[in-house]
C-alpha cells in the first residue's frame, strides 16, 4: 500500500512538472530597427506578460530570406517573412501582420522617372538575407533591365541612407509599410521623390502574392505633400509563418493570444492595427497552419448549419418514409392478427359443431378440416406471415379442439358399436 501511494504521489508530481512547463518558442524578428523586428517584439512583450504557458523569445536577423533558412532547418519556430518570398512545403502561416509596399527613392535630378529608368544608374538595393532582394531583381526582370544594372549594390538601410546623402548613389529601393520611419528620415527635406511601380496587376500574374496598392498622398511629408498624390505601387503581406510540424495545439493558443490581446500590442506598435487573418487556402499563397486554421475557422457555421434547408428536407423526407413504414408495419402486423383471428375462429366453429354432431362421418369430416387449416397456419408460418408467438398461441387451441373431435369420435364410434350388437 506505502508502495502504491508513493507510485500515485510520483506520478502526479511528474504529471504536474509537465502541464506546469512553459513552452519556448523562438520567432526570427527581422533586421534591427526594422518595423518587423520592432512588431515581434512587441508581440512576445504582451503575451509573454500573460503567463499563457508559452514564452515567444526574439531574435534578430538578417531578413526573410534568412528567417525561412532557419524555420526550414528547425532552428527556430516561428518568423516573419516577406509574402513574395518563396517558401518550401514545411512552412505554413500563422497570420497576416501588415502590408510592404515597393518603394523606389530617387534623386530629383537623376532623371528616373519610372522602374526602367534606373538602366546604367547606382542604386542601393537591401542585402542578400532579405526578401527585398529578391523583390528588387523580380522588378528589374520584369521590366528588362536586370543586365543593365552592374551597379545595384546591396547594403544596410543605414548605409544607402549615407550613401544616398553623399550622392554615391542616386536611387534606393525598399519594401517597406507607407510610412515608414526609416524612409522618412532618409527623404527628410531633400530633393528626393518616390517613383509609382506600375504594371502591378502584371506583376501579379507572375508572382500572386503581389496586388495593386498605393503609398497615401501625404505619407511622407505634409507640406509640400510628398507624395503629392496617390502614388500607385505594388504590395505585398508581411506574414507570421510557422514550421508545418510546429504543435497545432501551440499555435492556435499563440494565434488566439494573439488576436486577443491586439490592443495591448497596439499601445507598442501602430502596426498591429493591420493584424488580420490569412485568407482561405484556396485564396492563399502560403497555406495556414492547421491551429491557425482551427483560430480563425471557429466561428464559421459546421456542416450542418452550411447545409441547413437540405439538412432539413432530408429530414422532412426521412419523416415522412419513416411514417410510411411505420404505416405498413401497422397494416401488417393488423392484417396478420387478422388472418390468425380466422384461423381462430374456424377453429372455434369445428369445435361447436363438434359438440353437437355425432355422425362419424361428420367427425371424420371436421378432423380432416382441422388438419387442412394446420397445413395453412405451417405453411404461412413458413412464409412468416404468422410468428412463432402467434403459431404457439395457435396450437394450443388447434390441440383442444383436435381432442374434443377426437373423443366425439370415440363416443360417437363406441355408440354405433353398441347400437350393431344389439341389433346382432
Amino acid at each position: 500500500m506505502i508502495a502504491t501511494i508513493w507510485f500515485i504521489a510520483l506520478a502526479a508530481l511528474v504529471l504536474w512538472l509537465g502541464t506546469s512547463r512553459v513552452q519556448r518558442v523562438a520567432i526570427a524578428g527581422g533586421p534591427a530597427d526594422s518595423e518587423t523586428l520592432v512588431l515581434t517584439e512587441a508581440i512576445a512583450s504582451v503575451l509573454n506578460e500573460k503567463n499563457l504557458g508559452f514564452r515567444l523569445i526574439v531574435f534578430e536577423t538578417g531578413g526573410s530570406r534568412q528567417n525561412l533558412q532557419l524555420l526550414e532547418k528547425g532552428r527556430v519556430d516561428l518568423a516573419e517573412i516577406q509574402g513574395d518570398t518563396p517558401a518550401s512545403d514545411v512552412i505554413m502561416g500563422v497570420t497576416t501582420l501588415y502590408q510592404d509596399g515597393y518603394h523606389l527613392i530617387a534623386r530629383g535630378d537623376s532623371g528616373v522617372n519610372s522602374f526602367a529608368d534606373l538602366a546604367g544608374h547606382r542604386v542601393a538595393i537591401p542585402s542578400a538575407s532579405s526578401g527585398q532582394f529578391n523583390s528588387f531583381w523580380f522588378l528589374a526582370n520584369h521590366f528588362g533591365v536586370a543586365d543593365e544594372l552592374p551597379r545595384a549594390l546591396p547594403m544596410s538601410e543605414d548605409a544607402a541612407n549615407f550613401a544616398m546623402e553623399l550622392g554615391q548613389v542616386e536611387a534606393v529601393f525598399r519594401v517597406r509599410a507607407p510610412g515608414n520611419d526609416a524612409i522618412r528620415e532618409l527623404i527628410g527635406d531633400r530633393n528626393l521623390q518616390l517613383i509609382s511601380i506600375e504594371q502591378a496587376e502584371a506583376l501579379a500574374l507572375k508572382q500572386p502574392a503581389i496586388a495593386a496598392g498605393v503609398i497615401p498622398r501625404g505619407s511622407y511629408r505634409g507640406s509640400p505633400a510628398l507624395p503629392e498624390k496617390n502614388l500607385d505601387t505594388a504590395v505585398v503581406d508581411r506574414l507570421l509563418v510557422a514550421r508545418a510540424d510546429l504543435d497545432e495545439a501551440l499555435v492556435y493558443r499563440i494565434t488566439r493570444a494573439i488576436y486577443e490581446n491586439r490592443s495591448e500590442i497596439l499601445d507598442k506598435t501602430l502596426l498591429a492595427g493591420f493584424i488580420g487573418p490569412l485568407p482561405d487556402d484556396s485564396d492563399s499563397v502560403i497555406t495556414a497552419h492547421p491551429g491557425a486554421r482551427s483560430y480563425f475557422d471557429r466561428e464559421k457555421p459546421g456542416i450542418m448549419q452550411r447545409n441547413a434547408r437540405l439538412v432539413s428536407a432530408v429530414l422532412y423526407m426521412l419523416a415522412i418514409v419513416f411514417s410510411a413504414l411505420l404505416a405498413l408495419r401497422t397494416h401488417w402486423v393488423r392484417s396478420r392478427r387478422m388472418r390468425m383471428h380466422d384461423f381462430n375462429r374456424r377453429l372455434m366453429e369445428l369445435a361447436a359443431l363438434a359438440r353437437s354432431d355425432s355422425n362419424v362421418d361428420d367427425l371424420h369430416k371436421h378432423k380432416h378440416e382441422l388438419m387442412d387449416i394446420l397445413e395453412e397456419v405451417i405453411g404461412d408460418l413458413e412464409r412468416e406471415r404468422v410468428s412463432q408467438d402467434e403459431f404457439e398461441h395457435f396450437s394450443f387451441t388447434w390441440q383442444a379442439v383436435d381432442a374434443l373431435v377426437r373423443d366425439r369420435l370415440l363416443l360417437a364410434s363406441g355408440i354405433v358399436t353398441g347400437s350393431r350388437e344389439e341389433q346382432s
